[in-house]
Order: C-alpha cells, then structure tokens, then sequence
C-alpha cells in the first residue's frame, strides 16, 4: 500500500496515484471513463471485505442477522456516520441510498398545509426534483422552483434564492443541493440556511455529491436534515446511504407508514425497508480504513481539484464550448457540466464516445440538457489530455460550421 498522503504536493503526484489506483480494477482499454459521479469504484480491500460480508451472512442466516449484524454492527456504522458529518449516532438513519434518505425527508416532512410553498432549483437531483413537485397533489402545496441559469456565480445563486423566499407566498420547506449534481457547483450552504431561518423555511439538504468529495459539518452548516450515500466519494459498496435528522427536529419527519418497531422518538422508525445490504454494512469499516489512509476528505478535494483544473484551465477559452462550472475549484467539485454551440448533449455525448472512446453523461436542467465529465482520485492526466484533445477537434468543427 502507498504511504499515506501527507505531502502538499501529492495532488499532483502521478506516481503516488498510481499506487492508489493499482488498488482499483482495471478498466476497460476501449473507454476513457470520465463519469465517476453515478458510481465509485471500491478499491481492492473494500471489494474484499464486500464478499467476506456477504459470505459470512450467507453462512450465518438469522441467528446472525437477528442478532450481532443489528446490535453490533448497523450500530457501530451509525456511530462512525455520526463522527463523519459531527453529529451524534441517534440522530443517523441507514438507507440504501441518498435517494431513499432524500424521499424519506421530502415524503414524510408533515408540517405542510394546502397553500404552503415548497421550493427547489432546476440544478437539483431529478428524482428529488420530482418528489418536491409531487407535494402539490399530495399536500395540496403551491410548488416553486428556482431557475438557475448556468453558468452562474456564488453571489447570483444567492440573489436567486432570496428573491425566491421574498416571493413565494407561505414559503415553508426547501430542497438544497450542497453540491448540484448538474454541473458540480458548491451551493453557499450557510448563506442560503441563514436565508432560510429569516423566513421561517426548513432546508432539506442533499448531500449525495458532497460526503467523501468535500468537508460535511452539519454543525457549522447549520443543517437540521440532510440526505448521503457512501458508494460515490467514500468508494462504499451500493446499498448504504443514511439520513441525518437533527434530534430536535424529529418530530416534524415522520414515522414509516405507521413504523412501531421503535418509538416515534427513535429515527430508527423514519424507515422501515426491510432486509438491510448486509454484505455492505458488514465492508462499511474497510471503507472507513481505506479512505483515511489515502488522507481521508481533505485529499480527494485536493487531488480532484488539481485534475479538475488540469482539464477545465486548457478548455475554459475554446472558441465554441461553453464552461458551465465555476472556474474556482473552490466553488467547483470533480463534476464539470459543458457545452459546444449547435451540438445537443446528448449529440455531443455520442461523439466524445463513438469518435474519442471517451464516456460522459448529459444532465437536464430543466431548461436544457448539458453534458458532464466527471473525474475520479485516480484519473491521469493522460487521459485528461485525450479529454482535452477532443473537445478542441468538436469546439473547432463547431465554430467552422457556424461561420460557413
């Protein structure tokens, strides 16, 4: 194993990545995957300790499950979640994902009345998108969503926000991307939290893309619920995420379709989902160990910046392609939306793959679609090169075409 990630300079030290990457499976030699965002990969001991897990309770059935798995090992997991994002271990729910921890927020939060508002940006999550809009014909509520056009600075998301909390008539509950999943922007958490309590608006915050890629203090940020997964930035297995709810803010969530396994005091009662990813409980400290020893949070935002850099600093001034992240990796993350004039995403999806042998994804924003590529710790520079190369060739055909 590589030594431990110590060094200022070790971000862009390709030797030492590529001990970390040896830990990785090989990818396939016919793509360039540059779309990390969906699915972290485990590294080598966590892909160990998956199949361990799910040996181990396949051999050891209920008596196993029904006992340590539930009193030892789901506990011992809440408890190391909690220290993660500096909360405390009764306030963690398990999920299988930060899909089901967001619907779990947005589906269950009752404090809504016919008339009340609910707002969300067309940057956020779809899925989660929809299930805001759903309120409407469940709640009767009045939905508001808050068109941010990219690409857009901090102090413009901030306005957006404020105008739209001014507006809206009953403003009541929030959807809010830490980090928006369209084109990898930092949301001004703090800012739009403060905004928020101004007006009596409690934040649902989605926080898919945040845990493992940047810092989470659920203190500092002030956040009372919040939605994670661990199989994108931690490099999990797929099958765990969790719900963070603020001890005193549980009332306002509440149980599972009537849960009595616990009392409504117990978050444990927000979700009842049946049998739990026990293989992936079981390889959650793995997980843990792995991820601190290549420097834990601070060194993947470190070592993302530094390729995301690599790549948006050559391609930022392309006649023709359109940067639709910040350029202040401070604001940005490893997801990075773009466009070139006159191709459609999902056009310009299908070129980098079938032309450059390079994958990425196209993400709607309501208004549009845009494409977006997404670096992982162990990308290389070589293939950000090709990136690099090829969005050159399609920006320069696009400008060709435009003026003949």
């Amino acid at each position: 194993m590589p030594h431990h990630f110590a060094s200022q300079d070790e971000p862009k030290d390709e030797a030492w990545w590529r001990g970390i990457a040896a830990l990785y499976p090989t990818p396939p030699a016919d793509v360039i995957n540059l779309e990390h965002g969906y699915f972290g990969a485990m590294a080598a001991p966590v892909h160990a300790a998956y199949e361990q897990g799910i040996r181990y309770a396949n051999e050891q059935l209920s008596p196993f499950l029904r006992g340590e798995f539930v009193h030892k090992h789901v506990e011992v997991l809440r408890s190391k979640l909690a220290e993660l994002i500096h909360a405390q271990p009764h306030e963690i729910l398990l999920t299988r994902s930060a899909t089901e921890s967001m619907q779990v927020l947005i589906g269950q939060y009752h404090g809504l009345e016919p008339g009340d508002a609910v707002l969300w940006s067309n940057l956020d999550y779809p899925a989660m998108r929809y299930a805001m809009h759903s309120l409407q014909q469940r709640r009767g509520v009045t939905p508001v969503e808050i068109t941010l056009t990219l690409p857009i600075s901090r102090d413009e998301i901030l306005t957006h926000y404020a105008q739209a909390m001014r507006a809206a008539v009953r403003p009541k509950l929030l959807l809010l991307s830490q980090v928006y999943p369209a084109n990898g922007q930092q949301a001004p958490v703090r800012e739009i939290m403060a905004l928020a309590r101004e007006h009596g608006i409690d934040v649902l915050l989605d926080s898919a893309h945040a845990l493992g890629q940047v810092a989470v203090d659920v203190q500092q940020l002030g956040v009372d619920f919040a939605g994670f997964n661990l199989h994108k930035w931690l490099g999990g297995p797929p099958g765990i995420g969790f719900v963070y709810i603020r001890a005193s803010q549980l009332h306002k969530i509440e149980p599972h379709f009537g849960d009595r396994d616990y009392p409504p005091d117990d978050i444990r009662c927000r979700l009842h989902a049946g049998m739990p990813a026990v293989g992936a409980i079981l390889a959650a400290p793995a997980v843990f160990d792995f991820h601190d020893r290549v420097g834990g949070t601070a060194a993947k935002t470190a070592r993302l910046a530094s390729l995301r850099n690599y790549w948006v600093s050559r391609v930022a001034h392309l006649p023709g392609l359109q940067l639709l992240s910040p350029l202040d990796a401070e604001e940005g993350t490893a997801l990075v939306a773009f466009a070139i004039d006159g191709m459609r995403a999902q056009e310009l999806q299908q070129a980098l793959l079938q032309r450059f042998g390079i994958f990425t994804v196209a993400r709607n924003i309501g208004y549009a679609e845009v494409l977006r590529a997404t670096v992982a710790t162990t990308t290389t520079t070589g293939e950000l090169d090709q990136l690099v190369a090829a969005l050159t060739v399609l920006a320069s055909e696009a400008v060709l075409k435009a003026n003949t």
